[in-house]
């Protein structure tokens, strides 16, 4: 079995710029945790040239943290995210990983992992047992 470079990349650090994205309300109207809306809002967004010089390519799942919280995103490529950062939609993902005072943009760690994408009931869960 061939070794896989990103599977022995180190953390990386990013800065994180959340915004709200049109699909999100059209997704919103057909359920707030609907496979759609996972499926688009479990994603954190690199410009093509910064997550392959990183080692990532379209589709993987990295482990995202920030301060002592992380969640599992699968990458997405486009030319909207921040040239050496990253954007993530307005979703359970950015709540739970920023705080309220940097609530539009975070810094975070990139890791690549094996796990799957982090579910939305796997948060609230993690929140409850806080509570």
């Amino acid at each position: 079995m061939p070794l896989e470079f990103s599977k022995f990349l180190k953390k990386i650090g990013v800065q994180v710029v959340v915004g709200r994205w049109s699909f999100q309300v059209e997704a919103m109207d057909r359920g707030k945790f609907s496979d759609e809306f996972i499926e688009r809002s479990a994603v954190i967004y690199l410009t093509e040239e910064f997550g392959k010089a990183n080692g990532f390519k379209e589709g993987d799942v990295v482990r995202v943290s920030s301060g002592n919280k992380s969640v599992n995103l699968k990458i997405m490529f486009t030319d909207v995210a921040p040239e050496n950062g990253a954007f993530m939609p307005n979703s359970i993902y950015t709540s739970y990983l920023s705080d309220f005072s940097n609530f539009k943009r975070f810094n975070a760690t990139l890791e690549p992992t094996d796990d799957d994408v982090t579910k939305p009931e796997e948060i609230m869960q993690k929140v409850l047992s806080k509570i």
